[in-house]
């Protein structure tokens, strides 16, 4: 029996010795307040519960815990902690290696956490618009020193003008990134860096990074390392580790180049980035899909973004298996590539693969659950299927409000698709009342000059059009045009769609004025609204045609009196 209970213990220390300890903290962003790096605090009192095992209370000042971890792979269930959110949203659905590193998981409160995407958002833009006033003041000086002609003066300020309009989106998901990071999870150097990225300091950003010698050189010269790797295996875990740390670092400096060129609305050249750093390591998931997403959405080139998402596809199937959160992301940006080419079938084929994983894994009222049902919305919508669309984005709806509470932008944002879904079915008063929630919420969450928020006026100043309600109709679009006027300058291509919608306004409320006999009012209203059609779509446009010979002809009838 001495032998028996003797060799039970060896065993049993043999499968305790078998778990590792993974280590981590929860805590608040780390930050630079001008100029000088603040670190987070540890949240104690925070629990974080791990798939399939107890709940874990942090005890601890500065958030430290730990937990075995009997394979080399672990889940989030929930990390919680009264009067605090996840910096990270999907912190909880993603799929985690052991690491001898410990794991950072980040909270803010909800509060705090909004004031920090404003702030971002609010010094991108202003950075954004002062390089859009340089650009402006260098080709007035080189038409006024007439190095250009006039057609290349208004070619390029078209061309310069159609650039802005990736902007907003530009401006939104670098506002998110840095709302999201956490400067405790970056060295002295990289807090630099980021740091003058997001205050638009980019040239002291590009000094830094240059410092560092080619980064393409440096790319080039790993990959041969990486050659030399598999040729002298007997070197491999020397150089290996070399190779990892030049190449973490390469990648970094990969991605501070992109954030440079994005902040500088440099499309091309912050993609050549992305992808440079995604040719570093093909293996690696997030760097991949960031290469295809930005691609995706500011290039436009579906096919190259559709080879990368199976790329990642491919790999996220062989290292997570199938039914993981890695590759519904995958599935959901194929079908988004997909949708965007038009093939909606083969697209809704793959957002429904993206649906059944995320349900399995994180229960019908997680985020991503809501995105998916937002992206069959989106592409019924696209084929005239709104009933269908309108089921989908309800579905959206009740769980972002579940998450987040009704006052959201995520929320606004599906009032706002709902409303325009209505206004496909030509239910005015429905898509109204959609429209003023949004606008409500936007009201109370967004600066007063926010392009959200010009949207939502303009959208409503349409709508007015089409219910006849045309004063209402000018004062919904006169707002919209003076906040566009403000981001962008008076010949963006919104501000002069805005001053067509304003045109038309006054042109149908002159004629609907003539036909009630105000014959005064009338002709008022149709000289308001023909120099603002002529801004916005030019003389020889149809309308502003007609509309000229109708104020010529009533001129005619006025004299005649």
């Amino acid at each position: 029996m001495k032998k028996f209970f003797l060799l039970s213990a060896i065993m049993a220390a043999g499968i305790m010795l078998s778990a590792q300890s993974q280590q981590g903290y929860v805590k608040t962003k780390g930050r630079m307040v001008d100029g000088e790096y603040v670190p987070g605090q540890g949240l104690k009192g925070a629990t974080v519960s791990i798939k399939g095992k107890t709940t874990i209370m942090v005890n601890a000042d500065n958030g430290f815990f730990s937990f075995l971890v009997p394979e080399q792979q672990f889940q989030l269930d929930s990390v919680k902690k009264d009067g605090y959110q996840l910096v990270d949203m999907d912190a909880c659905s993603k799929s985690y290696k052991y690491s001898s590193s410990p794991i950072y998981i980040v909270m803010e409160t909800p509060e705090q956490q909004l004031q920090d995407q404003l702030d971002a958002e609010r010094k991108i833009r202003r950075n954004l618009q002062k390089q859009l006033q340089t650009k402006e003041d260098e080709l007035e000086k080189l038409k006024g020193a007439k190095k250009i002609s006039p057609k290349e003066y208004q070619n390029a300020l078209q061309e310069l003008y159609a650039n802005q309009e990736n902007n907003e989106r530009l401006i939104n998901d670098m506002a998110k990134r840095y709302s999201e990071l956490d400067y405790d999870q970056l060295d002295e150097f990289y807090r630099q860096v980021s740091y003058h990225i997001e205050n638009g300091e980019l040239v002291k950003a590009d000094e830094l990074l240059k410092t560092k010698g080619d980064i393409s050189q440096q790319v080039s010269d790993i990959r041969q390392r990486g050659q030399v790797l598999n040729e002298k295996k007997v070197l491999l875990q020397e150089a290996e580790a070399v190779h990892q740390a030049d190449l973490h670092e390469a990648a970094q400096r990969c991605y501070s180049y992109f954030e440079t060129f994005a902040a500088q609305s440099l499309i091309d050249t912050a993609a050549y980035y992305l992808e440079l750093r995604a040719s570093l390591d093909t293996t690696n998931l997030e760097w991949v899909n960031n290469a295809g997403r930005f691609i995706h959405d500011y290039i436009g080139d579906y096919d190259k973004a559709l080879g990368y998402y199976q790329q990642v596809l491919r790999n996220a199937r062989e290292e997570y298996g199938e039914n993981s959160e890695w590759v519904a992301v995958c599935y959901s940006n194929i079908g988004s590539a997909y949708a965007s080419m038009g093939k909606y079938d083969q697209a809704q084929n793959y957002d429904d693969k993206a649906f059944i994983i995320r349900i399995a894994l994180n229960g019908p009222n997680h985020p991503d659950v809501a995105t998916s049902y937002n992206n069959k919305a989106w592409i019924c919508m696209k084929q005239g299927q709104y009933d269908d669309a309108l089921e989908s984005y309800n579905h959206a709806l009740r769980i972002l409000m579940h998450n987040y509470g009704e006052s959201h932008p995520l929320v606004a944002t599906c009032y706002f698709n709902i409303g325009q879904t209505y206004y496909g079915q030509e239910e005015y008063d429905k898509a109204a009342e959609y429209h003023i929630k949004a606008l409500s919420i936007r009201h109370a969450l967004l600066p007063s000059d926010h392009p959200d928020l010009a949207y939502s006026y303009n959208d409503l100043g349409t709508l007015c059009l089409d219910l006849g309600q045309y004063d209402n109709a000018l004062i919904y679009l006169g707002n919209a045009l003076a906040i566009w006027s403000a981001a962008y300058g008076k010949d963006h291509p919104m501000v002069l769609r805005c001053q067509g919608n304003i045109g038309s306004a006054y042109m149908l409320k002159g004629l609907d004025l003539g036909q009630q006999g105000d014959f005064e009012a009338s002709l008022d209203n149709l000289n308001q609204a023909l120099p603002l059609l002529k801004t916005a779509y030019g003389d020889d446009y149809e309308i502003v045609i007609q509309l000229q010979q109708i104020i010529d002809k009533m001129q005619s009838i006025n004299q005649q009196k």
